[in-house]
């Protein structure tokens, strides 16, 4: 059933893949004028010592990659995913939603706020995970 809520949570997330684009482009973008900042720099030797400094102690794409990694695609998560991937793997039964969290949840010490929000993301990624019913999960080998 496409409701209200679906779609504004599907609009989110495309939100936030444009969001990830943007910001893509604005670093290659930063690291181009920095390259090319630093380029004038050698090329002029006469240049004062103060603008030299600026560019050098000025990191580049810095601001970015401190938002990755609050981001959504952080290494916890892709470690949450994998280790998921794995559990299920295992498992020759479908596995129910709140056990699963439990076990992700032990083996990585990390929290899961919304497990469906996570297990639709996953589901989405690695096209073996499925849901089967209200809250049951497995992984199927042949497509």
């Amino acid at each position: 059933m496409f409701n209200e809520r679906v779609a504004l949570k599907v609009r989110l997330e495309q939100l936030a893949d444009s969001e990830l684009k943007l910001m893509k482009e604005f670093q290659k973008e930063r690291e181009a004028i920095f390259q090319r900042l630093k380029e004038l720099d050698e090329s002029e030797e006469n240049e004062p010592e103060n603008a030299k400094e600026i560019v050098s102690l000025t990191r580049i794409g810095e601001l970015p990659q401190q938002k990755r990694k609050r981001g959504r695609y952080s290494k916890s998560l892709e470690e949450l995913r994998s280790t998921a991937v794995s559990i299920l793997k295992e498992q020759n039964t479908p596995i129910r939603g709140v056990e699963l969290q439990r076990q992700i949840e032990e083996e990585t010490g990390k929290k899961i706020a919304n497990m469906t929000t996570f297990m639709v993301a996953l589901e989405r990624e690695n096209h073996h995970v499925r849901k089967l019913g209200r809250g049951l999960y497995i992984y199927e080998y042949e497509d």
